[in-house]
């Protein structure tokens, strides 16, 4: 174990930190927190590049001591070695995303403690599809489910050869117990972006005010994501009639990169903003936000992200799956298509109601999902404790 003076974090990261993406910004919010609370903490990054996922690569000098990249794709960690002078040594290495952890026993080698962070666990995501299936709820093509059943495996035997597994939500992580039997399976949860949501940590009065806000509903998510793309259709297929035939003048804005082409239509009542440089313009001038997930893991970023501006949000059961937020006093979680959209025209018209669920989601977010109230479990996790 290294002294105080020269502790050692590698990050291992298939995806790049970056505000590009919601699973980057998480990953580079945590470790800024690191380096501001522990400056003396050399903190190296070995990841890909992802140009087209990634964005810029610019906040990355003020974090990381030593940045490498992969030669390719696997993040073998042959290629952190050829391009070191010494064959270097960690005290923690950080193994983020499947793609990384495929090489866990590679990594064992140049490190003390092993974590491994799914990001999306895969058993949880599979173990959501199946419910769903013996519901009816869902049809689940086999080829899909078979390649989720083979990752899921891989995932099952990370999480026994990792020193510690760390979820980005309570639900993932209970799923992953429950499955593994491990006691070594910790939950870091996501934090309100500091950097990306500065302003909304300030007085927001004129934001709680629905009154002068026209009824416009957002979307936010990154649509490079499968889940998002299937939660978006459902959304405009089964939801979206229902609202417009109550109110006619109403909008949805779809925010978030990725290709949104496929829902370009007649209907002008869709507006497809695509990637923005700051969600907050955005977010506060909407009456609601939606996360309309049907399946996947993870963390619900969205939901966080809505509420610390005072935007009340309609979310179905998955996306809820986890959070703090309680049904019918924080947040509205929809069971139904039907509920949805009643849950949906209920924020839209009813501007007392807005106000005070929004008041109310914006009051818990603050508690419960800001990086400094994660801050004691993180220096547990990356063995930070020894240095306050």
């Amino acid at each position: 174990m290294s002294s105080t003076s020269n502790k050692r974090i590698l990050l291992a990261s298939y995806y790049c930190p970056s505000s590009a993406h919601a699973g980057g910004l998480r990953i580079l919010d945590m470790y800024r927190l690191i380096k501001a609370q522990f400056p003396m903490v050399k903190i190296d990054l070995y990841t890909c590049l992802l140009a087209k996922v990634d964005g810029t690569y610019k906040d990355l000098d003020d974090t990381f001591d030593n940045i490498y990249f992969s030669p390719e794709k696997d993040m073998s960690p042959d290629g952190l070695l050829r391009q070191c002078q010494i064959v270097p040594y960690y005290d923690v290495i950080d193994l983020q995303f499947h793609q990384t952890a495929r090489h866990i026993n590679a990594y064992k080698k140049l490190g003390s403690k092993i974590l491994f962070a799914p990001m999306e666990s895969i058993v949880s995501s599979l173990n959501i599809d199946l419910t769903e299936l013996f519901k009816l709820r869902r049809r689940l093509p086999f080829r899909v489910t078979l390649s989720k059943l083979k990752q899921a495996i891989g995932e099952w035997v990370f999480c026994f050869k990792a020193d510690e597994v760390v979820c980005v939500s309570t639900s993932d992580a209970a799923i992953l117990r429950s499955v593994t039997g491990s006691k070594k399976i910790t939950t870091i949860e996501t934090g309100i972006s500091p950097t990306d949501f500065q302003d909304a940590f300030a007085s927001i009065t004129s934001v709680l005010q629905p009154e002068y806000k026209t009824h416009t509903i957002i979307y936010v998510a990154y649509f490079g994501s499968v889940t998002n793309i299937a939660a978006l259709q459902w959304f405009i297929e089964k939801v979206h009639p229902q609202i417009k035939s109550k109110i006619p003048n109403y909008v949805l804005q779809v925010v978030g990169r990725g290709d949104l082409s496929p829902f370009k239509s007649a209907d002008d009542s869709i507006e497809l903003v695509g990637e923005v440089a700051y969600l907050g313009p955005y977010i506060t001038k909407a009456k609601l936000g939606i996360a309309p997930a049907l399946g996947g893991s993870g963390f619900r970023g969205k939901v966080n992200q809505y509420a610390i501006y005072g935007v009340p949000s309609v979310v179905s059961p998955i996306s809820a799956n986890g959070l703090a937020y309680e049904n019918g006093v924080d947040i509205f979680i929809a069971e139904s298509a039907d509920d949805f959209a009643e849950n949906c025209i209920s924020l839209l018209l009813d501007d007392d109601l807005n106000q005070v669920m929004g008041y109310k989601a914006r009051a818990k977010a603050l508690s419960n999902y800001s990086w400094e109230s994660k801050l004691d479990s993180i220096k547990r996790v990356y063995l930070l404790e020894e240095l306050n």
